[in-house]
C-alpha cells in the first residue's frame, strides 16, 4: 500500500475516533450514570476494533506511514 494513501486512512480512521470520543463526552455531561456506562460499554469495542484490527494492522503493513507518537 502507498504511503499517502495509508496515511489517508489512518487520518479518516482517527478522525472517527475522535468523534467516538467526543460522542462519550456529549453522553457523559447529558445523562445519567446508567446511561453513560450503557453507551461506554457500547462504543468501547467498536473503538477498540478501529484501533486494533484497522490501525495497527496498516501501520505494521505501512510503517512508513505511521503518525510520530502513535504507539500500539
Amino acid at each position: 500500500m502507498k504511503k499517502e494513501l495509508a496515511q489517508q486512512i489512518g487520518q479518516e480512521v482517527d478522525e472517527m475516533l475522535n468523534r467516538f470520543g467526543a460522542t462519550l463526552q456529549l453522553v457523559r455531561d447529558s445523562c445519567t450514570d446508567e446511561e453513560f456506562n450503557w453507551y461506554k460499554s457500547t462504543v468501547a469495542p467498536v473503538m477498540g476494533a478501529l484501533v486494533l484490527d484497522v490501525l495497527n494492522p496498516l501501520y505494521e503493513k505501512c510503517p512508513e506511514a505511521k503518525p510520530e507518537g502513535y504507539d500500539d
